[in-house]
């Protein structure tokens, strides 16, 4: 069969988890016989177009490289999950390539109206969900306040949560939340100039109007998606709870490459415990409590930590790590790390870090360290908890919990039979044997031939 992948930017080395798992799902499909053909966004482009870019993968296949000027889309476009002009080029692709069925990685960028340009084909979609975008316009499922949002995607909830960060708006919208949804609705939409103080509400209705617009437009695309792939039973509770229903979501855990180097490389030796982070110098990943909890260690018995990481974007919150990297001697702050030396790092690392303060889908990295057999310590979380199962292949903590998790630390310090114990715990699926899955299950979504029963 033919096949088409859309995905994020798909460039070598290949760097961030939906590029990562694009890849690997492609080059599994590819193994098992069929033709793979890529759509990926290119970000870079000048003017207000969108054009069609060819390019090819490393293994020669094609990529069409939908280019455009980020800085000229639209703010709908990301409020919506909605872009009619990605919408028309992804089915000028598609028409032209043919493909028996489409299978979306992301909707970032490429927006759901690759959904509607696949299904006006008369293409069975399916979506692997790698993020939050379809059932939360964060896209990562917490609220203002870094909690978890227990109520789902609505107008007025929804755009409570966009003004609460400052407390008048967070007033204001309390107010409005208890108001009829039909009332919000009409003064949004209509724009109304509401007197002294309603007034003070018109950042809340502009939201309201916002989510309105979303959730039209969305909800019927939601529907028009064949098959919903979800890596971990947390997110498949998310994606049904708002908006998906039950048969359309499928719990399959992601698939790893059996041949990946990090299967292979043996663990190096050291007279001291080694901890590792890697990743996204980001508040919400949470590196600021692995130093926390590691700087006050009661008995670190010489333990080391190293980050792997940059920056990206959060300055402030990068100088505040810096001094707390700098007031430990055994912190090593390592930068960036390529692709090709992930095997080599996981060879030096008794135990991964995952503090990360909100819920992960299922990060790749995790299943690296997993593969790699080194033992895992992270937040007991979304999809997180549901890969790693306490003292069996990891530990979890409760998130943002740092006397807790300096109590893990120190376990681990203090029992090195127990990361031996952990480290042996994993048996992770095959990436052919997850492409095998989604083939098999999108079979029944294609046309039938003619006469074929």
């Amino acid at each position: 069969m033919k096949i088409a992948l859309l995905t994020h930017k798909l460039k070598p080395p290949f760097i961030g988890g939906v590029d990562v798992y694009t890849n690997r799902l492609g080059r599994g499909l590819v193994g098992l016989g069929h033709d793979v053909v890529y759509l990926a966004f290119d970000s870079s482009g000048e003017g207000a177009g969108v054009v069609v870019q060819p390019d090819s993968h490393p293994d020669g296949t094609a990529v069409h490289r939908i280019l455009f000027n980020f800085d000229s889309l639209p703010k709908e476009t990301f409020d919506t999950v909605y872009n009619p002009e990605m919408g028309r080029v992804t089915r000028q692709i598609l028409a032209e390539e043919k493909p028996d069925f489409v299978i979306i990685l992301n909707f970032y960028m490429l927006t759901m109206a690759t959904v509607e340009a696949a299904k006006s084909l008369g293409i069975p979609v399916a979506h692997v969900a790698t993020d939050f975008v379809p059932v939360c316009r964060w896209g990562t499922f917490m609220r203002w306040d870094n909690q978890t949002c227990e109520v789902g995607e609505s107008i007025q909830t929804c755009a409570s949560c966009f003004i609460s960060h400052r407390p008048l708006g967070k007033v204001m919208g309390g107010v409005m939340e208890t108001l009829p949804e039909a009332t919000v609705v009409n003064w949004a939409e209509k724009n109304y100039r509401l007197p002294h103080p309603l007034g003070l509400t018109r950042p809340f209705l502009n939201h309201a109007a916002v989510m309105k617009r979303r959730l039209d437009r969305i909800r019927p695309l939601r529907q028009q998606i064949d098959l919903v792939l979800v890596p971990t039973r947390f997110t498949e509770k998310t994606f049904v709870e708002n908006g998906f229903a039950a048969e359309q979501v499928h719990f399959l855990p992601f698939g790893v490459d059996l041949d990946n180097p990090l299967a292979s490389t043996p663990k190096t030796e050291a007279d001291h415990v080694r901890f590792m982070f890697l990743g996204r110098l980001q508040p919400y990943k949470g590196l600021h409590l692995v130093l926390e909890a590691f700087n006050s260690l009661p008995n670190p018995n010489g333990a080391t930590l190293t980050v792997y990481g940059a920056s990206d974007g959060h300055d402030a919150y990068f100088a505040s790590l810096q001094q707390m990297m700098e007031a430990n001697p055994n912190v090593h702050f390592a930068g960036l790390i390529p692709p090709t030396e992930l095997a080599r790092a996981f060879a030096e690392a008794d135990i991964f870090l995952l503090p990360s303060t909100w819920h992960e889908n299922s990060p790749l990295i995790l299943l690296d360290a997993l593969q790699s057999k080194t033992a895992v310590l992270a937040s007991d979380i979304g999809g997180v908890s549901g890969i790693v199962e306490h003292n069996r292949n990891g530990l979890l903590f409760p998130r943002e919990d740092v006397a807790t998790l300096r109590q893990e630390m120190q376990r681990l310090i203090d029992q090195p039979a127990l990361i031996k114990q952990l480290q042996a715990g994993s048996n992770l699926p095959s990436i052919e044997s997850y492409a095998q899955t989604i083939v098999d299950k999108m079979a029944v979504f294609l046309p039938k031939k003619a006469g074929v029963a």
